[in-house]
C-alpha cells in the first residue's frame, strides 16, 4: 500500500503541472485570437510607444505612424482574428509576403498550443481518476501530498520566469523566445517596410504578457477545483465500492 500511496502523490504533482501548462498555452491561444489584440490594445500600446498621450487628438499621428486610420485598424484586427482561427486563409491585404509567411508560423504555434493544452487538461482529468482509485485502494483520506508538490513546482518556476525577467528584461526574453519558437529568421522585421512591427511594437506583447498570466492563473485555480472535486467524487464512489465489497 505504500507503494500506491507513493504513485499516487507522483501523479498528483504530474497532474498540477500538467494542469498549469495547459492553462497557459490556453492563455496563449485566448489572446491570439483575440480581436481586442489586434486592434484596441495594438493601438494603445503604439500610443504609448510614440508617447503621445498627452496630445489632445492622437489620431492623425498614429494613422501617420501606422499608415492606417483607426476604421482600418480594426478591419484590420478583424482579418486577423479570421486568419488565426482558421476561418479564412486570406491575410490582410497591408502584410507583405515576409509578414504573411512568418503570420503563417504563428497560426501553428497558436494551434499547436491549442492541440497542447486540451491534451494537458485531459491527461490531468485522466489522472485525477487513477489518483482516486490507487488513493481509494490504499485508504488514503485527504488530499495527497503531490498536489502540493506539485504547486509548488508551478510557483517556483513563476518566480524563477520572474526573476529572470527581472534580470534580463522583457526585450531580451522576447527575442530568446522567437528564437526558441521559430526555425527562421522572419520575426525579425523592419518598421519602415513592415507595417507589422509598427502595429504590434513591443509594449504590446508586455501587455498582453500581463494580460496571459491573468488568464492563466484564472484557468488554472478553476481547473484546479475541478480536479480536487473529481477526485473527491470518484475517491469516494470507489471506496463504498471497495468496502461493499468486502
Amino acid at each position: 500500500m505504500n507503494k500506491l500511496k507513493w504513485i499516487s502523490n507522483i501523479l498528483a504533482c504530474l497532474m498540477i503541472v500538467l494542469a498549469a501548462l495547459g492553462a497557459v498555452c490556453g492563455a496563449a491561444v485566448t489572446i491570439a485570437m483575440d480581436e481586442e489584440f489586434y486592434g484596441r490594445m495594438s493601438r494603445f500600446a503604439v500610443q504609448d510607444t510614440l508617447d503621445l498621450g498627452d496630445l489632445v487628438n492622437v489620431t492623425q499621428p498614429l494613422t501617420e505612424y501606422t499608415g492606417l486610420t483607426l476604421d482600418e485598424h480594426y478591419a484590420f484586427a478583424g482579418e486577423m482574428v479570421a486568419f488565426m482561427r482558421g476561418e479564412t486563409d486570406a491575410q490582410p491585404d497591408i502584410l507583405n509576403e515576409k509578414e504573411q509567411q512568418h503570420m503563417l508560423d504563428v497560426r501553428s504555434l497558436v494551434r499547436l498550443a491549442q492541440t497542447l493544452s486540451k491534451g494537458f487538461m485531459t491527461v490531468a482529468a485522466g489522472l485525477a481518476v487513477v489518483i482516486a482509485w490507487t488513493s481509494a485502494l490504499g485508504k488514503r483520506r485527504g488530499m495527497p501530498w503531490g498536489v502540493l508538490v506539485g504547486a509548488l513546482l508551478v510557483a517556483g518556476s513563476a518566480v524563477g520566469v520572474y526573476a529572470l525577467l527581472n534580470a534580463k528584461g522583457f526585450g531580451a526574453l522576447f527575442v530568446g523566445f522567437h528564437e526558441l519558437l521559430f526555425t527562421n529568421d522572419l520575426w525579425l522585421m523592419n518598421p519602415e517596410t513592415d507595417i507589422l512591427i509598427r502595429l504590434m511594437p513591443q509594449l504590446l506583447f508586455e501587455r498582453a504578457g500581463m494580460e496571459l498570466v491573468r488568464l492563466a492563473l484564472q484557468s488554472f485555480m478553476i481547473t484546479w477545483a475541478l480536479l480536487m472535486a473529481v477526485y473527491f467524487i470518484v475517491g469516494s464512489m470507489i471506496g463504498r465500492q471497495i468496502t461493499r465489497g468486502k
